[in-house]
């Protein structure tokens, strides 16, 4: 398929010029002082990913919008002048060349070291997302596998920084559709199609930041990642690039409002907590910023303004070598910053550090520019038109493959879990005492450990596969009592238990299950993760207690005869154990519905990643959690 086409009913497409459909479409022109705006967004990422301590620049949101105005001006050219087509070919010939042989080089090689510097434990996760990155869903991946974005640490993916790239990758297959539309309707109704392409862009503007303030109402981390709320920021830079030359302003504001555009970008990340607030109203910082700074450029472009004039400023040699190099440069910060916290085995990256990880990322950057980049841009121009139709088809089935076979060796290298070890290896208690053991005891079975060590991360009850385990987020709904059945439910149960509460309930289920059958119990599973009873354990879970009302309203018309969760709480630090404000209350509401009650004592809790630990050949008493949480008297 060559072009991408469509024509309304009753009508021949054609590829005659339509004056009045091309009528205010910005046309093709450099403007040096956007270069500069982006290699200043790309470099106060990566600043502030290495001296930041968490916060977030703004840098993204800028991406992004300049993005849709690149793309946005480009596609609608195309579409315009050819009558409402999209040469296929041609735009992922170029996709490829320029954005997906960089980003394929550093993927491979950021899984060749992770797989030698990461502990075993990681390298599921690690294949998991260099697939996702590969195929542009890493930001889907990392809500799937609850990765929020944050700060750099040791357990960081070092392919997080991807999230932004799977945006922009999802926004470049939707936006050429967008394009195709607004011409084929502009000539149906007989309007210049920048207006068309204006109204569909205002929409999805308006929609898409409605949903990143609802979702960020109750779900941060998913709001963050979203595509779906991410993309009124890349509409916001369309309109941008639909206004072209007519956004400017009188000559007299420009020094004042291009300084003050460039201020609103550079102190975001010093004023704004960007990973609470974007991409909420609040990304308009960034984004007013950048507006700014165009609107202050003369018409003849940054270059020529006078000095002292923002533009003039951004368009120096300075910030263009770094938006020459600003793509490569973010592809090799984020796993040089990550491998360097794992080798170090460092919480943080120290003034040094981060000093040596720029200096690194600059190199690499500058490497992948001079012999990956511009090759490619190079041989585009020395095919010349003639055969420039080859290389595209060449550089769509090259990216088709490379996508095929990554994408397959990374699913191979992904083995599932198999979570029904006690059916599987034959557990009795003599091969496999588990915790019946006495600290320090040798008389321990010389077997294999089971679950394997590598599959510790991931090795989760099969009741989570369900879908009766409610969410622990604030979504609406979250507060719904969910009851997961028992698959072996005896003919004629002696007794109907319950394992309720936070998912430390749950943890016990396999044990529980064993004496299900054993006394012919029916179990079943009541839990909403991170809500235990009592007052909720995250003031800002709004949702928790609510729930434990429904809980108690459900097991008021169940015919329930034990209950059995968790009495005490356990966390990392010098706390000891204690009992969760609450909770005694609660506990004296499942006892008035006539079940029996039944308190465990709380799991310990560890501040470090015991399977790492023990991949990494550790003691594992040394990767256990501390010893003093648990209380010398049962509280």
């Amino acid at each position: 398929m060559e072009t991408l086409t469509a024509a309304p009913a009753g009508r021949q497409s054609t590829n005659a010029p339509n004056a009045l459909v091309r009528r205010g479409v910005p046309g093709r022109h450099f403007r040096p002082e956007l270069h500069g705006v982006r290699g200043v967004a790309i470099l106060g990422v990566v600043l502030f990913h290495l001296f930041g301590a968490g916060r977030i620049s703004g840098g993204i949101d800028i991406f992004l919008a300049i993005t849709g105005m690149l793309f946005t001006a480009m596609l609608l050219r195309e579409a315009t002048e050819t009558g409402g087509r999209i040469d296929v070919l041609r735009y992922t010939g170029r996709l490829a060349r320029r954005i997906l042989v960089p980003a394929v080089v550093v993927i491979g090689v950021t899984t060749a070291i992770g797989l030698a510097v990461l502990p075993s434990t990681r390298h599921a996760q690690l294949w998991a997302e260099a697939r996702a990155s590969l195929l542009y869903f890493e930001n889907i991946e990392l809500i799937n596998s609850q990765l929020a974005y944050g700060a750099a640490g040791p357990e960081t993916s070092p392919f997080q920084h991807f999230w932004s790239l799977s945006v922009q990758g999802q926004f470049y297959l939707v936006w050429p559709v967008v394009a195709v539309v607004a011409v084929l309707v502009a000539r149906w109704l007989k309007v210049p199609a920048v207006r068309v392409m204006a109204v569909m862009i205002g929409v999805v503007l308006a929609a898409s930041l409605m949903l990143a303030l609802y979702v960020g109402s109750f779900d941060q981390d998913k709001a963050y990642l979203m595509s779906t709320t991410r993309a009124w920021q890349l509409a916001f830079g369309g309109l941008l690039g639909l206004a072209g030359a007519s956004l400017t302003m009188p000559r007299r504001i420009r020094l004042p409002a291009g300084w003050l555009g460039l201020a609103l970008i550079v102190s975001c990340g010093f004023v704004l907590d960007g990973a609470a607030l974007f991409p909420g109203l609040w990304s308009l910082w960034p984004l007013l910023g950048l507006t700014l700074v165009l609107a202050s450029a003369g018409p003849d472009g940054g270059q020529q303004d006078p000095a002292g004039y923002a533009s003039r400023f951004l368009s120096n040699p300075m910030f263009a070598w770094i938006g020459d190099h600003a793509y490569a440069l973010y592809l090799w910060h984020w796993p040089l910053l990550i491998f360097y916290l794992e080798i170090r085995e460092r919480e943080a990256v120290g003034f040094r550090g981060a000093a040596l990880i720029l200096a690194l990322a600059l190199a690499l950057a500058w490497l992948t520019h001079r012999l990956v980049e511009i090759p490619l841009k190079n041989l585009q121009i020395r095919v010349g038109r003639r055969n420039l139709r080859k290389l595209n088809i060449a550089s769509a089935m090259i990216a088709v493959t490379a996508l095929a076979v990554g994408g397959a060796a990374s699913t191979a290298a992904i083995q599932p879990v198999t979570r029904e070890y006690a059916a599987t290896v034959g557990w009795d208690a003599e091969t496999y005492p588990g915790g019946s053991v006495d600290a320090g005891s040798t008389d321990v079975p010389d077997v294999d450990f089971v679950p394997a060590v590598e599959d510790l991360s991931s090795e989760l009850p099969d009741y989570y596969d369900w879908g009766c385990r409610q969410s622990g987020s604030n979504a609406p709904g979250s507060e719904e009592t969910l009851v997961c059945e028992d698959p072996d439910k005896p003919a004629e149960p002696t007794a109907t238990v319950v394992l309720a509460a936070g998912s430390h309930a749950g943890h016990w289920t396999q044990g529980f299950r064993a004496l299900a059958g054993q006394y012919g119990w029916e179990l079943l599973i009541v839990d909403r993760p991170n809500c235990p009873l009592g007052i909720a354990v995250d003031p800002a879970d709004t949702k928790c207690e609510p729930w434990q009302d429904n809980f108690i309203e459900w097991l008021g018309t169940a015919d329930v005869d034990l209950v059995i969760t968790p009495g005490t709480r356990m966390a990392p630090g010098d706390r000891p154990e204690y009992i969760l404000e609450g909770a005694p209350g609660r506990w004296e509401q499942i006892t008035s519905t006539g079940a029996d009650l039944l308190l465990l004592r709380g799991t310990p809790r560890s501040d470090i990643n015991a399977a790492d630990c023990l991949a990494d050949g550790k003691d594992p008493a040394d990767c256990g959690p501390p010893v003093a949480q648990i209380s010398p008297e049962n509280p």
